[in-house]
């Protein structure tokens, strides 16, 4: 179990490395620019800036000690340099630029390229952290007037292949980990957010930060990664050093702050993606700090240690992670460039490990190391420009997989390298605290790093799309990692009792099945054997909100809310019933869970939303789910509202969630897709009970509390269509479609009386059938089959599960299924897993107090041994995603991708021969019915009228009485 609120690295400790271990006897020119970290490491070696400023001095990474006459010598620059920076998917190549506006690049400490990037002096200079070649540099051309460009230099350093122009001049700029967004801060004491890929973004941010710092001193901005979050740094109006953790998708407020001691130096921030720590080192002072920065955790940005440097601070960096000592539990290394470590001596640069606490270091610690990002490029530049979706190489820490891994990596991306990075680059350098394998030891790859990279061919091109009603700030919107990462639309999920089938073909519509009589009249409600079900269920949640279901069901997993701090969530795998054990695996979401979901095209991934206002998904890992089980969160959404009520994922489109969410004066739905807010559909302050997306995900309709009223809004133009009547009670009320033309609402009228009651889209203004069940407290919540048409009803709190067939305009009553435990609520499963050899139109999952039950619902057949395609007709298949995220996003329309649910071994019904009949007639029946009479009569009376041959002769003959 983990607990999202607690970062695992914050009993980490960090101390200076033995002076064996310094660089020292240097060098150095601390003179630079505000965005300059004074220092620049890369798998091999740490770059400072020499001594007159124009130069740049490379020292061996494996060669600490009095090194000062051992360095490189980088010359190129004729001015002096202001910036420098390496390329995270390249070691040994760096690039400098000086006060005169020129960029000079080196690869393998020889000068490669040299141009000239801007008229003035040069402030930032900034790798593509996926796309090798490509260069961010930035100036400021006037006291209130900067720019941005970024250069192709591996094709033409002349002309920029992008620039804007920013406002009140920059101080620094920083690069999205997965390089879709860049972010400038500016003197103002704002951050402006640029996507140098959408067509008219020049001289338009997508985002703007508000003044949280000064505005006139130096603020600093560095993203949290491949995550929509970045960090900035500046000084308060009393000059104190100040930093922030902002949301990108609601840029009006920070997240969380950090307030320091007064100063007037600047306030570098660095970021390690893995740990989610946080480090900031002041130039000129002694001390660097750490703290948490986790977006999700409940104190952001809370301090948890500090280290003081025997000598004042000029540069600082953060060590890559391959080159860290893994086996010695060393999560991080900061290397700090202090100015002078005692009379006579020169400038040293300092390494500080940070230390994880375990109680022995024999074996590897996975679960403190990640796998992490490769020195690799993650795409090309045609790629980038296009923009397709990216997938980060990320290789293991573990030594005996790291090297296996890296080559594995590195074959998958020849075609990348080829363009752009030498064959013999990014090789990882020793780990100080084991010995890694050679690379040439070609074994198997990581199962991880290869499933990760063979799904980037099958991943949806095209996931950047502008986003509209963003409150507080506009931004771009990116289809989550994990999308690309981690889910092959080819590959279907295959369980212990049923194999997923591969879509047909492809449907016209949504549509209900035409007939003029009730054809499941006769339908039947079944448990299945104990052995199926889950029993010991201990703490089960009975206080979960009647709005929404306690219990979730997926093709793998089951998900049940449970009672404990922290909202506790359970889950189990689908194919191992039985009894559950009293310790089962458990999600923490941090905070009461008002909502549960499996996302539909992911059966790996669950969300919880709490009443934090958090929105978050965690991978289930295929293993076991029993006793202490890590669940990995995965992705994060910290909706900017009060609270969340409910959670729906798309039907059709991978990556998009809908969420009911609430502010102190209106209810409204918010769509994101991946981590971006896009559409705000149903703004009402009437309150809204439930939505539901239509099938075809074109549409959502939901209740309002207030007015009592059913609407259907469009989910892209946010437009409402039709309104209408709902239910007179303003009590709980849920709705359910029936394809795309009918709605089902099931709720109270006056009197506590329970109805459903059917409705056409077309016309809300009254229901098309109205069925009045009876009159109760429970929640009536609907379970739809558009198959059949049949509208299953389980009962809150009461045994009993209704059914109602629609035919026509008109609910029809079938029988109720009654189950010997109260209901707490009910899943189905899609109707590829429902057994049809034996005529079960639905399968489902009723949770009670203590147990959860296997439950299925079938129909009895004359000729059960073929496939009853009356009753089964072609099913769309809901767990492929039947339109591109950005097509739907752009206005397209689905189409509903079909399965036959013919079994292989079986046949058609439609396609049996006929029934032999035989052919008979009135008067032959009736002259052989008395034909039989008779031959019944004659052989009665034939045996009374035959003596008894076989009786013996009497001893009393007349013969004895002859005297």
């Amino acid at each position: 179990m983990r607990l999202a609120k607690f970062n695992k690295y914050r009993n980490a400790t960090a101390s200076l490395a033995t002076r064996e271990a310094w660089y020292s006897d240097l060098a150095l020119d601390a003179s630079d620019s505000v965005s300059a970290d004074g220092l620049a490491i890369d798998g091999h070696s740490l770059y400072v800036k020499a001594t007159g400023g124009n130069s740049l001095q490379a020292i061996d990474l494996n060669c600490p000690g009095k090194v000062g006459s051992q360095t490189t010598t980088l010359s190129g620059p004729a001015e002096r340099i202001v910036d420098w920076t390496t390329a995270l998917h390249h070691d040994n190549l760096v690039a400098a630029a000086d006060s005169q506006g020129s960029v000079t690049v080196w690869q393998d400490r020889i000068q490669t390229v040299t141009f000239d990037a801007h008229a003035s002096a040069c402030v930032s200079v900034r790798f593509h952290p996926t796309v090798a070649g490509v260069l961010a540099t930035s100036a400021n051309s006037g006291p209130t007037s900067s720019e941005v460009r970024l250069w192709n230099v591996s094709a033409d350093t002349q002309t920029p292949f992008w620039h804007t122009n920013v406002d009140n001049g920059i101080d620094s700029m920083s690069i999205r980990g997965d390089g879709q967004l860049l972010a400038a801060s500016t003197r103002a004491g704002t951050c402006a957010i640029f996507d140098p890929r959408l067509a008219g973004s020049i001289d338009s941010a997508v985002g703007v930060t508000a003044a949280f710092h000064a505005a006139g001193r130096p603020t600093r901005v560095l993203w949290t990664g491949e995550a929509p979050f970045l960090i900035t740094t500046g000084q308060s109006k009393m000059r104190e050093r100040s930093a922030a953790l902002w949301d990108q998708r609601n840029l009006a407020k920070p997240l969380a702050s950090l307030q320091l001691q007064p100063s007037t130096k600047t306030l570098i921030p660095f970021y390690d993606e893995d740990t989610r720590l946080a480090y900031f080192a002041e130039k000129g002072d002694v001390i660097i700090h750490w703290a948490d920065g986790d977006p999700s955790s409940a104190t952001p940005l809370a301090q948890l240690g500090s280290v003081v440097l025997p000598a004042p601070i000029s540069g600082c960096a953060l060590l890559p992670k391959p080159q860290l000592g893994v086996m010695r539990g060393e999560i991080a290394r900061v290397h700090a460039v202090v100015e002078s470590t005692g009379a006579g001596q020169g400038a040293a640069i300092v390494p500080i490990p940070h230390i994880a606490p375990r109680r022995t270091y024999l074996d590897f610690h996975s679960d403190l190391f990640p796998d992490t990002r490769a020195p690799l490029p993650a795409q090309s530049f045609e790629c980038w420009l296009d923009q397709a979706p990216v997938c980060i190489p990320k290789m293991a820490l573990d030594p005996a997989k790291s090297a296996d891994s890296l080559a594995s990596l590195r074959r998958t991306y020849c075609s990348l390298l080829s363009r752009s990075v030498p064959a013999d680059a990014a090789e990882p350098a020793a780990d100080h605290g084991s010995q890694a394998e050679p690379e040439d030891a070609m074994l198997n790859p990581p199962a991880e790093s290869e499933n990760r990279l063979s799904k980037l061919a099958s991943a949806p091109a095209g996931l950047e799309v502008k986003q509209h009603n963003m409150p507080g700030a506009t931004a771009t919107a990116s289809v989550n990692k994990r999308t690309v990462e981690q889910h092959d639309p080819k590959v279907k999920p295959v369980v212990a009792d049923q194999l997923a089938r591969i879509p047909t073909k492809q449907g016209s519509g949504w549509k209900l099945p035409e007939t003029d009589h009730a054809r499941f009249k006769y339908l039947e409600g079944f448990a299945y054997r104990p052995t199926d079900h889950f029993t010991n269920l201990l703490n089960v949640n009975l206080r979960f909100s009647q709005q929404n279901d306690p219990v979730r069901v997926g093709p793998k997993h089951i998900a049940v809310s449970l009672k404990g701090a922290g909202g506790q969530v359970g889950v189990f795998c689908r194919d191992s019933p039985g009894r559950v054990p009293d310790n089962p695996a458990t999600i923490a979401h941090g905070a009461d869970v008002v909502d549960i979901e499996l996302d539909p095209f992911d059966p790996g991934v669950v969300a919880t939303a709490g009443v934090d206002g958090r929105l978050q998904m965690w991978r289930v890992p295929d293993i076991p789910l029993v006793g202490e089980v890590t669940f990995e969160l995965e992705e994060y959404i910290h909706v900017t509202a009060d609270r969340i009520h409910q959670v729906r994922f798309h039907p059709c489109a991978r990556g998009v969630v809908a969420v009911l969410v609430s502010d102190i004066d209106a209810y409204s739905i918010y769509v994101y897709s991946g981590l971006m807010l896009h559409f705000i559909v149903g703004k009402t302050s009437d309150g809204i009970h439930s939505f539901e997306w239509s099938p075809s995900g074109d549409h959502i309709a939901l209740t309002t509390k207030k007015s009592r009223l059913l609407r259907i809004y469009d989910a892209r133009s946010q437009d409402l269509l039709v309104s209408g009547s709902a239910m007179d009670s303003i009590r709980p009320s849920r709705i359910a479609w029936l394809g795309n033309y009918r709605i089902c609402l099931a709720g109270f009228s006056t009197g506590s009386r329970r109805q459903l009651a059917l409705y056409s889209t077309d016309d809300l203004s009254r229901p098309l059938s109205t069925v009045t069940i009876d009159v109760g407290p429970g929640v009536l919540v609907p379970i739809s089959d558009a198959d059949c048409g049949i509208i299953y009803l389980d009962d809150r709190g009461s045994r009993l599960t209704h059914a109602f067939e629609v035919v026509g305009d008109q609910l029809i009553e079938l029988p109720k299924f009654e189950s010997p435990l109260p209901s707490l609520g009910m899943a189905a499963l899609p109707k590829v897993y429902s057994d049809v050899a034996q005529c079960e139109v639905l399968r489902a999952y009723r949770l009670s107090s203590q147990s959860l039950e296997s439950v299925g619902f079938r129909v009895p057949r004359k000729r059960p041994e073929f496939f009853q395609d009356a009753i089964f007709p072609d099913t769309v298949d809901t767990e492929t995603p039947a339109v591109d995220t950005l097509a739907w996003l752009g206005g397209a329309a689905a189409l509903p991708l079909l399965i036959n649910l013919c079994p292989p071994d079986m046949k058609p019904l439609s396609e049996a021969p006929p029934v032999p009949v035989r052919q008979r007639t009135f008067a032959v029946e009736t002259e052989q019915t008395a034909n039989n009479t008779k031959d019944a009569i004659s052989a009665m009376l034939s045996r009374v009228d035959e003596p008894d041959e076989e009786q013996a002769p009497s001893p009393d003959s007349e013969s004895d009485w002859d005297d």
